[in-house]
């Protein structure tokens, strides 16, 4: 009988459905994958909210000791599961484009949420423009697209607010980092710092400047969460 198969779950970024990494599916044929789209928000701190809906995603879904796989924001969400779940172990958390703190620029904080603020779409834009995709990767984006504005502004806010370095102290789960080196959203520092937090993690660094590395490096991603869960 053939062993089972890992439970991985998906954790998309800003403002994006988990389901756009079905189409990559065929990388991770090794694994059972689930997919999980953080909820919509209008009140309240957005990522408690998320934390508490993955709760129920894998309670629904019986999943037991999953990966978590969470890109940009989707990292933040996973490692702040691993610290507040009911006890259990993780075999790991992969961080792909993701940081303990997402932004130090103060100054461009503020400007990007009052763009959110006064220009939705454009903002959107502008954020997808400092991806660095192709086109035919802007597209897929914008197919799986949340376009829901207050939703966005709450998650925002806690992109800006969140310090997630005690919880990367925590060693009670493996750890994977993937960032590509000129990242214009999450700086290739952060991914640093990350290194220097967990000299335990399993580390992989990439040419480019990719923020949505899936299409260009999912071979590099896959084999990263088989070395960090081995």
């Amino acid at each position: 009988m053939p062993a089972a198969k890992h439970a991985l779950i998906f954790i998309p970024g800003w403002n994006i459905r988990a389901e756009i990494f079905q189409n990559f599916a065929g990388h991770f044929a090794d694994y059972d994958l689930y997919y999980f789209t953080p909820p919509l928000v209008k009140d309240g701190n957005a990522y408690d909210q998320a934390v508490s809906a993955l709760q129920e995603f894998i309670d629904a879904n019986k999943i037991e000791n999953p990966i978590l796989a969470g890109w940009s924001m989707g990292g933040q969400i996973a490692l702040k599961y691993s610290s507040v779940s009911r006890g259990e172990t993780f075999p790991a958390v992969v961080l792909i484009s993701s940081a303990a703190i997402f932004s130090r620029d103060l100054d461009g904080q503020k400007s990007f949420a009052d763009l959110c603020a006064q220009d939705f779409l454009q903002a959107v834009k502008y954020f997808n423009k400092l991806m660095s995709n192709s086109l035919e990767e802007s597209i897929l984006l914008q197919k799986y697209f949340i376009n829901d504005k207050t939703s966005a502004l709450s998650y925002l806010k806690c992109l800006h607010e969140t310090d997630l370095t005690d919880i990367l102290r925590d060693k009670h789960f493996a750890l994977g980092v993937f960032h590509s080196r000129g990242d214009k959203i999450i700086p290739y520092s952060e991914a640093e710092r990350l290194r220097s937090l967990r000299a335990d993690a399993r580390f992989m660094e990439v040419a480019g400047n990719f923020h949505f590395p899936f299409p260009a490096y999912c071979v590099k991603i896959t084999s990263l969460i088989q070395e960090v869960h081995r």
